[in-house]
């Protein structure tokens, strides 16, 4: 690992020091008009030597997680990772780390940072969006972290089998005995062994232990009583539909409480038989996967708008791909389900997966040694009275705030940026800290829980480098969903969505087919103007060679844009619409893409990293 010694982009000593268990927040994001030309330029040349080749840009451009974002991963995520990438479809690696973060996420009660001035968990949300039979599917492997050992069964029987006597859901859980006091202070912590005979049970709870998924088929009522004794539960599914049928219905309509988990802002409610009971800070994680058709259900499943404007939407890391249409072998022996060779590798530009030395067990393997750790760091943090701090360094908050500063300002002066996006960015500035929070966390399981009387733990380079680039990377994909969900965030937002899928559909008998509603001298200054992107300045100077004045050229531009023959690159530029090619990336065209890629291209190395 690069120390801050070695690394030149720790030189900066001016950065103020806190208390080791205190995050001194970044400026707002909204205050971004001191922005210095410095932290201006972030985004360009001064990479990691990842996204800075054309082949690792061309990656990024086509939804992969690049290269850098795997050499940064601890061993207990890298590890089935890899051999997921080796057996040749890197989509399905791609969608293990996505639900994989949430699911780590659970293992870490008791475990805060402070961001913005307030005390945060590391819970997070992700959604894999793709068509049917597409291999959205691989999430079930992230899910077997948090699955009992067979050592962890009471009375012989399977836990998958058993269920909570209240809430019927399943106590399938990375299971971890009843500690001194519920993680976050819920009303269900007492004192109590460390593990309790059979036959003594408390409420929900059966035989001294607590259950990791949360049903998402479940009542309003009963997801309330489970966050109140597991507050760090994970709803784990790979079809919308189980959520967004009890988001849609009267019985199970719990959106707040979605709404309010990431933020992990209190819940409060009122019952019968103990009056008022507040959940003081709630921290779910979700994993979920879905069809393209099935998640504007889920987005509305309470009645609101499945547009980008929807609350729910900004919680959300989105990983969203198209079906590559081709088969892949279903009968592997034993041999090469260890050594991970077979089969064929993707077309995509990093079939060429990372390399290291050798590797032996498989795939189940892996998992099964990674969910050994999982569920100790889950019963020692459990078990701790006050909670372990982890502490952001001075200069890695000031890589935090130069990049999202700088997409900031990229995309306030970028006006086909939708404003309902802008929740998403915000918030991906959260995320990029708690994914960050989350794989310290996976090391510290690999490496042993520090004892409880630890206070706090310092965040590493590593994991706030790969933190930044992951959720810059689904920022990009929540750029694409946005665009293809039909929301209702106004007319200007509509029109942009829809333009932006035109373009993404777009070809030359399209845009031949706009032109002709031109008329001829239309047509000829449209030709006229620059192929490059051009100012207003420009395009008006050209206007008396047409016979046009000044203003009615104003008016054409901003028609054409409206019509899809132009676009507007930034404040006051212009720039003629391409027809797409076969070949051409995802992002291409999509409002604000770019402005990431930009960014993400410009993040300097905080950490050696290593291949996994």
């Amino acid at each position: 690992m690069t120390t801050s010694s070695e690394n030149p982009f720790f030189s900066d000593t001016s950065q103020p020091q806190g208390p080791p268990d205190t995050f001194i927040p970044p400026p707002a994001l909204e205050s971004a008009a001191d922005y210095d030309e410095d932290s201006s330029s972030f985004g360009g040349t001064d990479s990691s030597g990842d996204a800075s080749s054309s082949g690792e840009l061309e990656s990024l451009r086509q939804g992969y997680l690049s290269r850098r974002i795997l050499e940064l991963l601890p061993e207990l995520l890298a590890e089935p990772a890899f051999r997921i990438g080796q057996r040749g479809d890197l989509r399905k690696r791609d969608v293990f780390l996505t639900g994989a973060l949430p699911v780590w996420a659970g293992a870490l009660p008791n475990v805060r940072f402070r961001y913005g001035g307030t005390g945060v968990s590391p819970n997070l949300y992700s959604a894999v969006v793709a068509p049917p039979a597409s291999g959205k599917s691989a999430l079930r492997h992230a899910r077997k972290y948090g699955r009992p050992s067979s050592s962890t069964s009471s009375g012989g029987t399977s836990p998958e089998s058993r269920t909570s006597p209240k809430s019927g859901a399943s106590l399938e859980s990375g299971a971890y005995p009843e500690g001194r006091a519920s993680p976050q202070g819920s009303s269900t912590g007492q004192e109590g062994p460390e593990e309790e005979p059979p036959g003594r049970e408390r409420p929900g709870v059966r035989a001294g232990r607590r259950q990791l998924f949360l049903a998402a088929d479940s009542s309003a009522a009963a997801l309330k009583r489970r966050l109140e004794e597991i507050p760090h539960g994970v709803i784990f599914e790979t079809e919308f539909q189980a959520l967004s049928r009890a988001l849609g219905s009267s019985w199970g309509s719990f959106t707040d409480v979605l709404l309010k988990g990431l933020q992990n802002e209190a819940i409060r409610m009122s019952r019968s038989s103990k009056g008022a009971v507040t959940i003081p800070h709630p921290a779910p994680s979700i994993a979920l996967a879905g069809t393209p058709a099935a998640l504007g259900g889920f987005m509305s499943g309470s009645g609101s708008t499945p547009g980008t404007g929807n609350g729910l939407f900004s919680r959300f890391l989105f990983y969203r791909f198209d079906r590559e249409f081709e088969w892949s072998p279903q009968f592997r022996s034993p041999q090469s389900e260890s050594t991970q060779s077979e089969g064929p590798q993707s077309e995509g530009p990093q079939s060429e997966d990372l390399q290291s030395g050798e590797r032996r067990g498989s795939l189940e393997e892996s998992l099964r040694g990674a969910g050994q750790k999982f569920r100790e760091a889950r019963r020692q943090l459990g078990a701790r009275e006050t909670p372990l701090w982890v502490s952001v360094p001075g200069a890695l908050q000031e890589a935090h705030t130069r990049a999202f500063r700088s997409l900031t300002k990229k995309w306030r002066e970028d006006e086909s940026v939708p404003r309902s996006m802008q929740a998403s960015l915000t918030r991906a500035g959260l995320q990029a800290v708690k994914i960050a929070v989350v794989l310290r966390g996976v090391r510290l399981a690999d490496s042993g829980v520090p004892p409880a009387s630890t206070q706090s733990i310092e965040l590493g380079p590593e994991d706030m480098e790969a933190g930044i680039r992951l959720s810059l990377t689904y920022l990009l994909h929540a750029i694409e969903v946005g665009a293809r969900l039909q929301g209702d965030d106004g007319p200007q937002d509509t029109c942009l969505q829809e333009k932006a899928l035109q373009e993404k559909a777009g070809s030359q008998a399209k845009l031949n087919e706009r032109k002709r509603d031109l008329t001829e001298r239309q047509r000829e200054y449209l030709e006229a103007l620059p192929e490059e992107p051009f100012s207003t300045a420009e395009a008006k100077d050209l206007a008396s060679g047409f016979g046009a004045s000044k203003r009615g050229v104003q008016r054409w531009l901003k028609s054409w844009r409206k019509a899809g023959l132009l676009r507007k690159p930034k404040r006051g530029m212009w720039a003629k619409r391409r027809p797409e090619r076969k070949d051409s990336p995802r992002t291409e065209g999509l409002p604000g893409a770019e402005s990431v890629i930009s960014v993400i291209d410009g993040i300097p190395a905080l950490a050696g990293g290593r291949a996994p």
